[in-house]
């Protein structure tokens, strides 16, 4: 893993000179502006605050800047704090109380990391910046009210009322002013969902200043020189680096914005001794920097959500300078996020790339941690053609199910429909949290991706659980759910050709002396024949539950309360049961005159279904073959009635 961020660092950092490397580095740490979803009735006041220094003016004044874009990063040139009791000396910070210690502390780091009168000049000018602006009695400084302009400073008074003028009240105050006062906000902790704060003297960034270079020298320091600093314990002039295997000068004090909670070498380890700890992991500086170069580069650029939920990062490894492998991974995100509105559009632009891709990728599930991110879990290894080779399944099973019937759209199974199908939802659950079945999801990305196990009757059962759920959850969404089984159906064949099913999925039982003369229904058993082929029971049940959908239809017609699908119980039916249901649906078809035009096929149902109370199908697979014929007569029903409408036109 460490590896591969290294690759993607080095490839990012190939032909500069040493100077333009310490630039780019610094440029790959600054803080990403949080910019606004397009959606966000807020997204206007998503802009930098400023805190200007007034020397010439002897005042202070509070303003927004510009909009927070990632085009806006290089100019705000802003950092995160590396740790929580880390000293406040960037001049563009993620929070706006730290410029309420900026200089003060700016001044103590230079005393105590750099050798007397290093940044003389500086220092000199910072000191003034201090005496003129900031109460530094107390044991944390802050900036002096009576500085402020006198139309801010009466704003900030009536905020703070009879409280004491310290640092937390203070803090406080120009939260609620900045919320309100600059950026028009009714909440007064809106300042919280920025992260661009700036500290500007005399209307200039720091960076705008004569005193640039000695900044970016001093934040370079911070954020990279420090950790091989030749007084630094953990520093070992010969060593081998961990990344390179190379004898350099290394160090044990890293900070890098991952943790790994495992145990295995191509991974950084917590908690090392620090006398020892290049021993166990040490790193040189141009590793080091290719890594932080690498990291930050997959943090802005190869982030995604799988099934719009679930972070991660996907890094290339054994990347190829000549292939467009950026285009590749954007597309994979996108397939991965959300629904797409066609899986035949994704593939073909899979396919379209060139054949020379077929590079491997890890997938690193995390969540945030302060200015880290921790790893969960990772499947490593993925190769581009298994995913060409996944996408390329499923869409050959759409089309080979339904055709190219477009109206069939809805009945199709796609990539999220995982999710959608397995566990729980909006549509099934209040306030589902995904969190909760993270381990269950990524055992299936990870079956599915690496063609692993995965067990046919756990899915069947997953299934059927947020089928109950869904079906008692949301009444409204009843007529889309019915489409839910006949999805199952390709989601079983699709995974039967991707993946290993086990536990039950290849059983052949059963018999029959009848052939299937339905077209539609022959052709559906051909097509998912690893479903149905040599298991009369399975195909039985479907037959029942097409003749269900036939008195479903009549009942719906007549908007009666009454409805054939509630005479299935969705906790699942013994096979012994299922003599006795049949009886039940054959009479209820007389009753709706639907048993002398579907005599065929009732007896093409009789005939499979001989013997299945000696089968060894669970209740949950019962209900769900019934269940599936009975979609399968709802697409049926959909498509013939398009095509009718259509030959009318």
């Amino acid at each position: 893993m460490i590896k591969s961020f290294q690759e993607i660092g080095k490839l990012q950092l190939e032909g500069l000179s040493d100077s333009e490397k310490r630039k780019k580095f610094l440029e790959t740490q600054t803080i990403l502006p949080n910019e606004p979803k397009s959606d966000n009735d807020d997204a206007d006041k998503y802009r930098e605050i400023i805190i200007n220094l007034d020397l010439d003016n002897d005042e202070i004044e509070i303003k927004s800047g510009d909009e927070l874009y990632p085009e806006n990063r290089e100019q705000f040139f802003g950092f995160e704090l590396l740790g929580n009791n880390s000293k406040k000396i960037y001049f563009t910070g993620n929070n706006l109380h730290y410029h309420l210690l900026t200089v003060p502390q700016i001044l103590e780091y230079i005393d105590d990391k750099f050798k007397e009168n290093e940044y003389n000049k500086f220092c000199i000018f910072l000191e003034e910046v201090k005496d003129n602006f900031y109460n530094t009695k107390g044991k944390k400084s802050f900036l002096r009210l009576d500085k402020f302009k006198d139309i801010t400073q009466n704003k900030l008074i009536d905020y703070i009322g009879d409280k004491k003028i310290n640092y937390k009240n203070m803090q406080n105050i120009l939260k609620e002013y900045s919320s309100k006062d600059i950026l028009g906000s009714t909440r007064k902790n809106f300042v919280d969902e920025l992260n661009i704060f700036s500290l500007k003297i005399n209307d200039q960034y720091i960076t705008e200043t004569k005193y640039s270079d000695d900044y970016v020298d001093i934040v370079y320091f911070e954020r990279q020189g420090r950790f091989f600093d030749d007084s630094e314990k953990m520093v070992e002039k010969n060593a081998l680096c961990g990344t390179c295997s190379e004898k350099k000068q290394v160090t044990g004090k890293i900070n890098i914005p991952t943790k790994f909670y495992v145990t295995s070498s191509p991974y950084f380890f917590e908690n090392l001794n620090k006398n020892n700890a290049y021993k166990s992991f040490g790193i040189c500086q141009e590793c080091y920097q290719e890594v932080m170069v690498g990291i930050s580069k997959v943090e802005q650029d190869y982030f995604g959500r799988l099934f719009n939920r679930l972070n991660y990062y996907v890094i290339p490894k054994n990347i190829d300078e000549n292939i467009n492998y950026e285009r590749v991974l954007e597309l994979i995100k996108d397939i991965f996020a959300d629904r797409p509105k066609s899986d035949e559009g994704h593939l073909k632009k899979i396919k379209n790339i060139s054949r020379q891709a077929n590079f491997k990728m890890d997938f690193l599930f995390w969540r945030p941690d302060q200015a880290s991110f921790i790893v969960l879990d990772s499947i490593n290894d993925v190769s581009y053609y298994q995913i060409k080779t996944i996408f390329r399944k499923l869409r050959e099973l759409n089309q080979d199910t339904y055709g190219y019937d477009s109206d069939a759209r809805n009945y199709m199974l796609y990539f999220n429909d995982l999710y959608w199908l397995l566990f729980p939802n909006k549509n099934s659950h209040k306030n589902p949290d995904s969190k909760l079945y993270r381990k269950e999801m990524l055992n299936i990305f990870d079956s599915i991706m690496n063609a692993q196990d995965i067990y046919y009757n756990y899915l069947i059962r997953k299934f059927m659980i947020i089928f109950n759920k869904s079906y008692y959850f949301n009444k409204n969404n009843r007529k889309e759910l019915i489409k839910h089984p006949l999805k199952m159906n390709l989601m079983l064949s699709w995974l039967s050709q991707i993946t290993n099913l086990k536990g039950g999925y290849n059983v052949r039982e059963g018999s029959n002396f009848t052939e299937i003369e339905d077209e539609d229904i022959r052709k559906f058993f051909e097509v998912h024949s690893e479903t149905y082929e040599d298991n009369s029971y399975r195909q039985g049940l479907f037959l029942l539950g097409v003749l269900m959908n036939q008195v479903l239809k009549e009942q719906q017609k007549e908007n009666k309360s009454a409805n054939i699908l509630d005479k299935l119980s969705f906790d699942g039916m013994p096979v012994r049961r299922v003599k006795k249901f049949t009886k039940d649906i054959t009479e209820i078809l007389n009753i709706y005159d639907k048993y002398n035009v579907n005599q065929l096929l009732h007896a093409q149902m009789i005939d499979r279904l001989q013997g299945i109370e000696n089968s060894s199908l669970n209740k949950d697979e019962v209900v769900f073959y019934i269940l599936s014929g009975l979609s399968f007569g709802r697409y049926l029903g959909h498509k013939y009635y398009n095509n009718k409408k259509g030959d009318e036109k």
